[in-house]
């Protein structure tokens, strides 16, 4: 009796279940279909300005960017996707300054994870949300990110150049100077007489010692020192007056 109550039990479970599902199946076919028209709607179809689809180098309204070749961006992609090539250029001063070549990237293997935008120190690159990247061979998903020839280093005004001369005039004539003075304060410079020995060189004992050390200055130097402070120590010892005591003398 009871596996009769649980069959038609579970029969009108399940006829409920059907009806849900026809419910949802009945609305879906009432509900206007919306059909997606790409590419016949590219002109208008919007894409969000937070969609990130390719790295982009940000140029101004004057053909420049901002990309110093600090290599920051290379370091932090977790995929190996940027790699810069740089160049030593010379500027009108003499210096030299490194400059961007060429700033290749590789769309296939980039993850957006957009750790190179947010390190750039100069904000110099941004996604854009140009999603139309499809191609038929992986190599040409490699791009050159500067597209614009590099300009030339900016000449300096007449004034700018005018205090370069002067303050490198100024820094010569310091230099100058600084040598002079040294050159003068070490020629004028009274030499400092060497105190006197006191050792006896014909000593048999310092003959000996000094004999010991020939061959090896530093340790001669130091025994030098050594005689010359018990030498020192003697003579002043022997100049001491002896103090007599009259009395005693009585």
């Amino acid at each position: 009796m009871g596996s009769v109550k649980d069959y038609f039990s579970g029969l009108g479970s399940g006829f409920l279940s059907l009806l849900k599902g026809m419910q949802v199946t009945g609305k879906e076919f009432v509900t206007p279909k919306i059909t997606e028209r790409y590419p016949e709607d590219r002109e208008t179809r919007h894409v969000p300005e937070r969609f990130r689809a390719c790295l982009v180098l940000k140029y101004d309204d004057e053909g420049n960017h901002k990309c110093i070749a600090c290599g920051t961006c290379e370091r932090n992609c977790p995929n190996g996707t940027i790699t810069l090539h740089t160049k030593m250029v010379e500027k009108w001063d003499g210096t030299k300054k490194k400059k961007l070549d060429k700033y290749v990237y590789d769309l296939g293997s980039c993850t957006f994870c957009q750790l190179c935008v947010t390190s750039c120190p100069t904000d110099a690159l941004e996604f854009s949300n140009d999603f139309e990247q499809a191609v038929f061979t992986r190599s040409k998903l490699v791009k050159v990110l500067n597209y614009l020839p590099e300009k030339p280093e900016p000449e300096p005004t007449e004034e700018e150049k005018a205090k370069f001369l002067a303050e490198k005039q100024a820094k010569i004539e310091a230099a100058k100077a600084a040598a002079a003075a040294k050159k003068a304060a070490a020629a004028g410079a009274a030499p400092a007489s060497a105190p006197a020995s006191l050792i006896d060189e014909n000593d048999p004992k310092v003959k000996a010692a000094l004999a010991k050390c020939a061959g090896d200055p530093e340790k001669e130097a130091k025994v030098r020192e050594a005689l010359e402070k018990a030498a020192r120590l003697k003579a002043a010892k022997s100049a001491e007056v002896p103090v007599v005591d009259k009395e005693n003398k009585k």
